[in-house]
Formats: C-alpha cells, structure tokens, sequence
C-alpha cells in the first residue's frame, strides 16, 4: 500500500494522469496543503477514488487554514498524518 501525499489544488493534466493512474486499491491519498482545495474543488473525483477503495485524507490545520468544509475524505492531525506514514509501504509526493 501506498501513501500518496498531493500538495497542489491541480498539476497539469498528463501529472494528474499520472498520478492518478497509478492509484491501486488500498492506496491512500493525503491531501496537504493547497492539496486540500481539491476537496472543494474537485469533490465527484475524490469520491470516484474512494468507490476504488482508496482511502483520502486531508490534513486539518490546512483544511482550517484555507477555511473549506470539505465534504470528501477525512480530516487528519499532523499526529496521524505520522502515523498514516508509518502504516503505509511506500510515500509518494506529489
């Protein structure tokens, strides 16, 4: 299993490609950043992810900071977001 960490709102359409593309079930999501607007922002594409079994995160102190009421996903402390790191294989940033 891997922990896919996305911390831009969109990358290009061929990274999204790829990143995406590369989601197996079991995979995880972690949402950081400006990662997070994704949650508001592209919603019906998160919750495709989840139908394949892939579990979303998003960091809380970003989602707080950029003040979104994410509807998609789960809210996560850095705390867990350790956690979620150790629990997982392979890290992947994007």
């Amino acid at each position: 299993m891997a922990l896919y960490q996305i911390n831009q709102s969109i990358y290009p359409a061929a990274v999204e490609q790829d990143w995406q593309g590369s989601l197996q079930a079991g995979d995880a999501v972690l949402l950081i950043e400006a990662g997070v607007l994704r949650a508001s922002q592209h919603a019906p594409d998160l919750a495709r992810l989840q139908e394949r079994n892939i579990q979303i995160f998003l960091r809380e102190s970003d989602v707080l900071a950029y003040g979104i009421s994410p509807t998609v996903g789960h809210l996560i402390s850095d705390d867990e977001w350790v956690t979620q790191t150790t629990a997982h294989d392979t890290i992947i940033s994007w």
